[in-house]
């Protein structure tokens, strides 16, 4: 996966260095490493020498949805290079501060026809949860992720890879749309101290 990796860096006129398996830009973290196992892709993602967050996608459209979800914020986070069509920028006041929130595209993915629509509640619900959080550092990564079918939704929610249960049944007691269509939605945050 190094090749494709380093061909999706390229083609967004980022030029990544190489350290062991790891890709990064001006020898500095954060740095990126994809590969396949069995049926799914996994890219890694350092934030700093000691976090290091995981995420899986089904290898056949995995690179491609790491492109379009956690790639986009990774780049406007990090890399100076924002596409505002693809990433919200904002900042978020909390108790210790301003904190600048990074948040891509809600993917959804269905097999048929027109997406379902998002809650409308879920970036408000969210949001609390950021503003309420303690947070121990000036950097962290929040991966949403909630599958909906005939049973309802189940959520996933990690911050810097650490389930979320408070945010997970929160996010899950929300109006999810299930139209007789299974779904999932992927989001990824990046939130910095300002």
């Amino acid at each position: 996966m190094h090749p494709e990796l380093t061909t999706l860096f390229t083609d967004h006129d980022l030029v990544p260095e190489t350290r062991g398996n790891w890709l990064l830009l001006d020898d500095a973290f954060p740095a990126v490493r994809a590969h396949a196992t069995g049926r799914l892709l996994t890219v890694e993602i350092a934030l700093d020498a000691h976090r290091v967050i995981t995420e899986l996608y089904p290898l056949d459209a995995g690179l491609d949805l790491f492109r379009d979800g956690s790639f986009p914020v990774l780049r406007s986070a990090f890399w100076q290079s924002h596409d505002p069509n693809i990433v919200l920028t904002q900042v978020i006041r909390r108790p210790d501060g301003p904190w600048r929130v990074f948040t891509g595209r809600y993917l959804r993915h269905v097999a048929t026809e027109e997406r379902p629509p998002l809650p409308y509640r879920l970036f408000e619900t969210v949001q609390a949860f950021l503003h309420d959080r303690p947070l121990s550092s000036d950097l962290h990564w929040l991966s949403t992720g909630v599958a909906v079918d005939s049973d309802g939704p189940a959520a996933d929610i990690r911050l810097d890879g650490a389930r979320q249960p408070a945010l997970e049944a929160a996010v899950s007691a929300l109006d999810w749309l299930h139209d007789g269509r299974d779904y999932t939605v992927r989001n990824t945050l990046v939130l910095t101290r300002a």
